[in-house]
């Protein structure tokens, strides 16, 4: 992520859990939907190990620093979600739609996942801002690729009247 930069960076945490050591960088001024926080994937055995990897991910923010940032996010197409509006990357969008079509992924589908996911944020209520600001950040990230695959799939909203997860949940257990 070219947002990723030394520039942004909040902090740095290193930690222990059972499984290990871990190292996590905080980032601020951050575009919505991109993640705040990048971690370590897997548990290192030392704090050494993870102060390691914590100076090697500084060391690609500070990297970052020289790549130009992408097109200004006040530029980017929005897509309302409800009460949300969700700026969308462009650039990526007609490499979506192409691969999308190959796989059959269609409009169906990404409606359904819209459905899920305001089912999991807000309970079928309607996005709102707050909602949405409450939401962990690994539920933002699904959001923002979900909205991201319905404009490529040339849908630019999704609202109450398009339906909620009852009417698009599977019957089959384990589907989603």
């Amino acid at each position: 992520m070219p947002y990723w930069r030394l520039s942004n960076v909040a902090g740095v945490h290193v930690y222990r859990i059972a499984e290990g050591w871990h190292a996590d960088l905080a980032f601020r001024n951050l575009p919505v939907g991109v993640p705040t926080l990048v971690g370590s994937v897997v548990a290192m055995g030392t704090r050494e190990d993870a102060l390691a990897c914590a100076v090697r991910q500084l060391t690609l923010c500070q990297a970052r620093e020289e790549l130009p940032l992408p097109e200004a996010v006040a530029t980017w197409p929005l897509f309302v979600f409800d009460e949300v509006e969700i700026p969308i990357e462009p650039s990526d969008i007609p490499e979506m739609a192409e691969r999308l079509a190959r796989e059959g992924y269609g409009p169906e589908q990404v409606v359904g996942r819209l459905a899920y996911l305001r089912h999991v944020i807000s309970e079928d209520e309607p996005l709102t801002l707050e909602s949405f600001q409450a939401a962990d950040e690994e539920l933002l990230r699904k959001l923002v690729v979900a909205c991201q695959v319905a404009m490529a799939l040339g849908r630019t909203q999704f609202s109450p009247a398009d339906g909620t997860w009852a009417d698009y949940m599977p019957t089959a257990p384990g589907i989603m």
